[in-house]
């Protein structure tokens, strides 16, 4: 599936929003439209104000999911960025620095709270409704510490985790699911995601690194890795399915942690889609 999104970041960088485009309660906007590769594409508009929304349920699995990754990372340590007023969802992202401080992890916690709405086709998939996201970056990326609002930060620093929390709280503002393979185009021109970066967007991905996790209470909740693209990545995946995206990123080596300058791995599709 290819999520458009009407300039993702938009509101973060206090542009103008666009106008809301109604859509059915419950589910993610219909569409007739596929790609060369037979996802759907769904295009999104910034919804209709509701007013505020006060989470029902919020930090659900937020302690299996800190324990989950401690077993995975054993020897990580940082902090929480919480979230002080939370809309629908309560959204934390988590900041754990690698024991020898070359890598450093950040994952959501609140994503996982609410079921994500999924297609008529796969609605009865429970392994596929509960998600949260990740990335790693470098371990000079520098994120503040304990107790500082990462919104102080310079916005080239504090985009990555302005980025997750956007995205995990865009399936249930947007009445949609996201998962393995999915795209989000920074609006439609790819407008970079941050000033001075190629990325125009981004692909989830769903590597072993983090495996999905099942809760006691029998929840599966799947980790899908946050990579932002280029726009010809994008575009290719489009083309060729998350198959054929996944073997040029693994033919050029695509860094687990981000790195900023990497190549354009589809520099070389110039196809225009429809």
């Amino acid at each position: 599936m290819e999520v458009s999104v009407m300039g993702f970041l938009d509101k973060f960088k206090k542009k103008k929003e666009a106008p809301a485009r109604p859509h059915r309660e419950g589910t993610a906007p219909e569409t007739e439209e596929y790609t060369p590769g037979g996802s759907a594409v769904y295009r999104y508009q910034t919804p209709e104000d509701q007013g505020f929304r006060p989470p029902e349920d919020v930090c659900v699995s937020t302690e299996a999911i800190e324990k989950h990754m401690e077993e995975i990372f054993p020897g990580w340590e940082g902090f929480v960025c919480h979230e002080l007023l939370s809309d629908l969802v309560h959204i934390d992202v988590h900041v754990l620095h690698s024991p020898r401080g070359d890598c450093t992890l950040l994952y959501t916690t609140g994503m996982s709270d609410l079921p994500m709405s999924l297609p008529e086709e796969i609605a009865d998939r429970e392994d596929l409704k509960y998600a949260e996201l990740y990335m790693l970056l470098p371990g000079d990326w520098d994120l503040g510490k304990a107790g500082s609002n990462p919104k102080d930060l310079p916005y080239e620093r504090f985009w990555p985790i302005q980025m997750l929390k956007f995205l995990a709280r865009f399936p249930h503002e947007y009445k949609t699911w996201l998962g393995w393979g999915h795209t989000i185009p920074n609006g439609p021109d790819y407008t970079p995601i941050c000033d001075g970066l190629g990325f125009g967007g981004a692909v989830l991905d769903s590597l072993s690194l983090v495996p999905e996790l099942t809760t006691e209470d029998g929840k599966t909740i799947c980790f899908y890795m946050l990579i932002p693209a280029y726009k010809e990545e994008i575009e290719y995946k489009l083309k060729y399915g998350m198959e054929g995206l996944s073997q040029r990123f693994a033919e050029g080596k695509l860094p687990v942690v981000l790195d900023v300058h990497r190549p354009n791995f589809c520099e070389d599709f110039k196809e225009i889609l429809d």
